[in-house]
Order: structure tokens, then sequence, then C-alpha cells
């Protein structure tokens, strides 16, 4: 016999949501900036990263032309967060933690910190700066910035995680891109993440044979396994919507090892058992005779 398997589709999804900060000066350079991005929904049962990508944006104008002439270094850093130290969303109602990274190069490379300032087209880690040019016109500025939750992170239950204490600064800087200057300009915003409740068959139900004689005096058994992997502490359940079956004239059913069980994101093993019982003439007119019937497994969370 074969099997068919139901499901719910596991899902997460990211969101990062900027709002516009306020502007401010430093001697004769006033700045403003914003930070914003882009909503991403992805599989996170399967295993693969997630990343979103948002951008900081804004604009600097120096006052006068002297100012100007100087072509000021501006430098844009991103603070840690709330705590715990570095970059961790805590899920709310909880105390469960899913890590994650600000980076300003790609989605893998240059950490986004309020470390001395690199170009942005650097992979060094650090903050962002960059040098005006001589005019007393508005510059603008813009930059992605790419938020990557990595895998795995097994222990994470369902449920949403955030980090609303983020926190891009825009400053002076000198030609190293250090931060030398009082604030120019402030973007608050925040990330989140929501891991919905997932089941999936890590490992399909192999094939459960029953070798049955005609007037067996012993009814004939087999098993089939399979294993299951749930989000950390998700409860489930687990039926067979049609435990019973006839094949060649012989009556059968079916029994799983366990009708529920609690995720721990990992594989967990069952087993599907068929039985038929004894002394069934059946319906098979020659030495041996085959037949198969498909039956579904349903996991409920």
């Amino acid at each position: 016999m074969y099997w068919s398997e139901t499901l719910k589709t596991p899902l997460l999804k990211l969101l990062s949501i900027g709002v516009l900060g306020a502007g401010g000066s430093v001697h004769a350079v006033t700045c403003s900036i914003a930070a914003t991005s882009v909503p991403l929904s992805t599989l996170y049962a399967s295993g693969t990263a997630t990343s979103v990508t948002g951008t900081i944006s804004g604009s600097c104008t120096a006052a006068n032309a002297t100012e100007a002439s100087t072509r000021p270094y501006i430098y844009i850093g991103v603070n840690q967060g709330e705590p715990p130290a570095g970059r961790s969303m805590t899920r709310q109602n909880g105390t469960e933690l899913l890590t994650y990274e600000i980076y300003h190069r790609n989605a893998t490379s240059g950490p986004w910190t309020e470390a001395t300032g690199v170009s942005s087209t650097s992979s060094t880690s650090g903050g962002v700066f960059y040098r005006m040019t001589n005019t007393t016109a508005a510059q603008a500025f813009s930059y992605p910035y790419y938020v990557r939750i990595p895998t795995p992170q097994a222990t994470a239950p369902a449920g949403i995680y955030d980090d609303l204490a983020l926190t891009a600064t825009i400053r002076l800087s000198n030609s190293a891109g250090l931060a030398t200057g009082s604030v120019l300009g402030l973007a608050s915003f925040g990330v989140s993440a929501s891991i919905q409740h997932s089941c999936y068959f890590s490992t399909s139900p192999a094939p459960l044979i029953l070798n049955y004689t005609s007037f067996s005096a012993s009814p004939a058994t087999g098993s089939a396994g399979f294993a299951l992997s749930c989000t950390y502490n998700t409860p489930y359940t687990l039926t067979i919507p049609t435990a019973t079956g006839t094949l060649l004239g012989v009556n059968y059913s079916l029994t799983l090892s366990a009708a529920s069980g609690t995720g721990t994101a990992g594989p967990q093993n069952f087993t599907v058992n068929g039985t038929a019982a004894a002394n069934q003439a059946g319906t098979c007119t020659s030495g041996a005779c085959t037949a198969s019937q498909g039956h579904t497994i349903t996991v409920g969370f």
C-alpha cells in the first residue's frame, strides 16, 4: 500500500518598520534621516535563513559656502537595540530569543554597528560614512540595510518576536569614519518576526506490507516508519482518517504508535502498524496475489 500526507504549511513572516527621525544640526550642517523596509515572508521550518532589506535614507545640507568647502564627513551608525547585548529579538510574553544581524554590504557581510565607520561598499563591520560634496544644496543619501535571521534556531517556539529599540544615528565624523560631532538626526525603527506553529514529514512513511496466507491460524502484521518535525513546543495530533480496508478479500486495520506529541524542532519517529485477522479466506485464485491501497496520515496542530 502507499501513502499520501496532509499538513499545514509552516510560515515565518519578517517585518522591519521604519519611523521618521528628527533632524538636528551641528556647526553649519543640518541633516534628516529615516529608516524604512519592506515585509518578507518565507518558509522557516525548511532551514533556510530569512532576510529582509530596508533603507536608511535622508539628506544633509551645508548652511553656507564656507562650510560646504570643507566637504564634511558624515557618519551613520545603528545601535545594538534592546537588551540582551547584541542582536536579539525577544518573544512577546516570553523570554525566548531569535538572534539576527543587520548588515550594510549585502545580506551576509558588513555588520552595521556604531563602531568606526566604513564605506558602504566595504565588507568591514561598523557604521557607514560618506563625504559631502562642495555645495550648499541638499545632498540626499540612501543606503540599504539587510536584516538576517540565521538558522538553525531550533529552540525558538512559535510566537511573535521583536526588537523595537533600534536607532540609526547620523553625526559628523573624521576622515576615518569615526563619529566626532553631536547628533545631527535620529531614526527609530524595529524588527519583528512571527513564527507560526508548523509540522512537516521529515521522513515519509514507507510501504506497509502484510503477507497473508488464506485461512491463516494467526494474524498477519506489519509496520511502516516515518518521522515528523514540528516547531519547538508545538502540540500536535496524528490520525488515520480511514484506518481499515480490504485487499483481495482480506480485511485489515491500521493503528499509529502514538496519537499525539509535542514538537522538538527535530525529527520524531513514529510507526503505522497493520493487522489482518486470522482465518480469512481471501479472493486470490492463484498461487500468489498482490494488491495495494492508499491511506492518509493527518497531522493537526
